[in-house]
């Protein structure tokens, strides 16, 4: 049995980068990590078989599946993960999923991977799933990350905005489908014009604030906000506090403005991890 943890990371805005090589495909883009993560064990055993159970429910889990698959062939391989934060909200569960069983697996086994050799594969699980581009080379490095090139870790080029130990304020007001906004090449095309603006504009002054700012002008160009997100955050910035939405969710995070927050749902708070995904 082996046991690895990697943290959520919530994406503020990105641009799509096509490859035909799956390890070169992602994005560029910035986010940061949050401690609340997910938390794989990972048993294997003689036979065939996969199990998924994340917080305790049997699930399909395809991206975590693709990972068993691609390492552990030729045995009975059971995966029970402890998720912190929900699927499909723009928190990358699903890479934190596969990234984390990737490290369990790759130590279970004793195989000969390197650290970015088992995330690579959770790299090409998740483009070939289309559950995400860029949260596994974010979450192998924690902190506040700026992708500045695409690509599995070890591939892509990133950078990191130095931050403290902010606190981050969210609520989850419903998911969205990554590979429906993936498959559509109008909101690609809007994607990639505002992301690769952002980008440009965050390189000139890397601070946590153009970071916000930026995302927030992400969400409106792309028409990705909802008007119950532009609703959120303008309330959080009436009350002193700065505020975007999650990538791809319909998620509110925020900087302050907590008793602003209060009449859209149920408020979670959490810290920015700065460590990258790890064995326990």
């Amino acid at each position: 049995m082996s046991i690895a943890y990697a943290p959520s990371h919530i994406t503020g805005f990105f641009e799509i980068c096509e490859h035909l090589d799956q390890r070169h495909m992602g994005s560029r883009g910035c986010g940061f990590t949050l401690q609340a993560g997910v938390t794989t064990e990972v048993t294997v055993a003689e036979g065939e078989g996969i199990s998924v159970r994340i917080n305790e429910v049997e699930m399909e889990a395809p991206t975590t599946r693709f990972v068993v698959r691609r390492l552990a062939s030729g045995h009975f391989v059971e995966v029970r993960s402890k998720m912190d934060v929900p699927m499909g909200c723009g928190f990358g569960a699903s890479g934190a999923g596969a990234l984390s069983t990737a490290l369990a697996l790759s130590d279970a086994l004793s195989l000969d991977l390197s650290y970015n050799g088992a995330a690579e594969i959770a790299h090409v699980a998740e483009i070939e799933n289309k559950t995400g581009l860029g949260d596994v080379i974010a979450q192998t490095h924690g902190g506040m990350v700026i992708r500045k090139e695409p690509g599995a870790p070890g591939i892509g080029a990133i950078d990191r905005i130095p931050v403290s130990d902010v606190e981050i304020n969210y609520v989850v007001l419903a998911p969205i489908s990554t590979k429906d906004v993936l498959e559509d090449e109008g909101v690609k095309r809007q994607i990639n014009q505002a992301g690769r603006a952002a980008l440009k504009e965050l390189l000139q002054r890397p601070t946590f604030q153009d970071f916000m700012r930026l995302s927030k002008r992400f969400a409106m160009e792309t028409g990705l906000m909802s008007d119950v997100v532009a609703d959120a955050i303008e309330a959080v910035e009436s009350a002193g506090g700065t505020a975007s939405m999650a990538m791809l969710g319909e998620v509110i995070f925020a900087i302050g403005g907590h008793d602003a927050l209060c009449g859209f749902g149920p408020i979670h708070t959490c810290k920015i991890c700065h460590e990258g995904a790890r064995l326990l």
